[in-house]
């Protein structure tokens, strides 16, 4: 086998310990003899290698612009109820918590590039215990926003070949068919999911530029105010609902760019991680800006006005039928489809690293790392598909009307739940492993970006579950899952836990640091001695 010239020692290390060279991932195992000779922890890892390295810096920014890019086409629009000028104050903290995560994000994972993400950086810095905790918050925020874009997609084709109801579900298990049939073949799925995105920002920007000369300003800034007699006024002013307005957009605004944390996902599939990994997110981090400000702002002010657009399940659509006098609504819902079929599959390849990591790390069963000669995640990709069918199929026949704002509350919490641990860890192996090589490095730098990071999510959490109710149940019962999640580990995670390749490496900082710590002791020892 080749490794890729002019990758880093971690990346190298990364590979022997999946297999290709088993004195690494077999130093710390038990070393039974097994299938022909080869240790038992050898066999584990071998039955669980991905793909050699494929990925560049533009399927990374494939992937992550991907995830997010349906946000664009709908959902953000709901905000308008608060004011455009509330979703532009919200947005700009959204924005700036997405870069703020992204530094810190791409520092470790070009440090550690490891599939399970933040349970490898959270097992380094603390232990198992909070491991499985940020891994599970990141494996169900990609499942929960999953389901919904599923469902989405559904209603999508529903509008366009205008069928009943009661067909979507055969949407949703040919469209989970099609994401699961790509993801056998990785090269493939890089492939397809860049293209789709690279297509998607296009119908992002350019109807909106070929409408621009129907943009209303001052209609982009009139919101309905409905007072609690029912009167309806309106205002122009900039912050209609003050503060307030601005904490209710905060998961709005988010939502245009919500899932762009699954850089992680996609490292072990990488060529040149030290490279492709920042500049994919950088390019990433600055498209996702533009698109974002740009569908939201120029949406504001098109026909058919802000009050209607505000209540339209498909925005674009709305505008191109109104500025364009178009009937066929059937035409015109094809041009949102690109951007839901993307992220359905950038979630869905997400989802499926994030199960395989935590699996192969024992935080899962271990079935579900197994993967095909072609190093795809067949059993993972299973357990992914069965999900996001199951919640799909939930969105639709559940008698609660307001389920999807539920499953958009949820995936949301558990978001902002990972981006307030994740910047504790960051800062928490700054000093714990001051020595790991990071290619992408801010230094002690990084973590002014990492306490933003900290303070803009902790303040989206908190304001919402004083302001929301349907958030408070909502983070209550996600509480009580975590409440449970721990006698779990204790009785069952902790003691199936396999020495994965992020445990090896992680065993291998540690003991360069303790041995570090003992030569200075020796020398320091030898200095006193000599003066005495």
């Amino acid at each position: 086998m080749t490794s890729t010239r002019g990758k880093s020692d971690m990346t190298l290390s990364l590979k022997r310990n999946q297999g290709m060279d088993s004195s690494v991932s077999g130093a710390n195992a038990t070393n039974r003899p097994s299938v022909k000779g080869k240790s038992d922890k050898d066999v584990y890892l071998q039955k669980r290698m991905l793909k050699p390295a494929f990925a560049n810096s533009f399927h990374v920014w494939g992937l992550v612009v991907g995830a997010v890019i349906s946000g664009e086409f709908s959902g953000f629009n709901t905000g308008y109820a608060y004011g455009l000028g509330s979703m532009i104050v919200a947005h700009v903290f959204c924005s700036v918590l997405m870069i703020t995560v992204s530094l810190n994000l791409t520092e470790l994972a070009t440090a550690m590039p490891f599939a399970s993400g933040c349970a490898a950086y959270a097992s380094a810095a603390f232990n198992g215990a909070v491991a499985c905790f940020i891994g599970y918050a990141y494996t169900f925020d990609m499942v929960f926003i999953g389901a919904q874009v599923t469902n989405f997609i559904g209603v999508c084709l529903q509008l366009i070949f205008a069928t009943d109801i009661q067909y979507n579900v055969g949407y949703y298990f040919l469209t989970i068919f099609m994401c699961h049939g790509i993801n056998f073949y990785p090269k493939v799925y890089f492939n397809v999911v860049t293209a789709t995105t690279a297509i998607s920002c296009l119908l992002v920007v350019i109807p909106l530029f070929v409408m621009a000369p129907h943009f209303d300003f001052k209609d982009a800034f009139l919101t309905t105010i409905v007072a609690a007699d029912g009167t309806i006024t309106t205002s122009t002013d900039f912050l209609p609902f003050g503060i307030e307005g601005v904490i209710n957009c905060s998961p709005l605004a988010l939502y245009l760019l919500i899932c762009f944390e699954c850089l992680p996902c996609c490292v072990e599939e990488t060529q040149d991680v030290k490279t492709a990994i920042p500049r994919g997110m950088l390019a990433a981090n600055i498209t996702l800006v533009i698109v974002s400000w740009i569908a939201m702002v120029v949406c504001a002010g098109m026909p058919p006005g802000v009050s209607v657009l505000q209540t339209a399940l498909l925005p674009y659509s709305s505008m191109l039928m109104t500025v364009f006098e178009l009937s066929n609504a059937q035409a015109v819902t094809l041009i949102s489809l690109p951007s839901i079929f993307a992220s359905q599959l950038a979630i869905y390849y997400a989802t499926t690293r994030y199960i395989y990591g935590l699996s192969r790390g024992g935080y899962m069963p271990p079935i579900l790392s197994l993967t095909t000669s072609e190093g795809a995640p067949y059993t993972a990709m299973a357990a992914t598909s069965l999900m996001f069918c199951a919640l799909s199929l939930f969105l639709q026949y559940s008698p609660v009307t307001n389920t999807g704002y539920i499953f958009l509350t949820m995936g949301s919490i558990f978001a902002l739940t990972a981006y307030i641990v994740q910047p504790i860890l960051y800062i928490r192996l700054k000093f714990r492993l001051p020595s790991l090589p990071r290619p992408f490095n801010m230094k002690m730098a990084g973590i002014v970006p990492a306490l933003i990071n900290l303070i803009i999510a902790c303040g989206i959490l908190i304001g919402m579950v004083y302001l929301n109710p349907i958030w408070r149940v909502c983070l209550l019962g996600i509480a009580i899952g975590y409440m449970l999640l721990v006698p779990f580990y204790l009785l069952v995670v902790r003691h199936y836990l396999k020495d994965s390749p992020e445990k090896m490496f992680i065993k291998r900082q540690l003991n360069s640091i303790m041995n570090e710590s003992m030569r200075s002791s020796k020398q320091s020892s030898g200095s006193e001695s000599m003066k005495a």
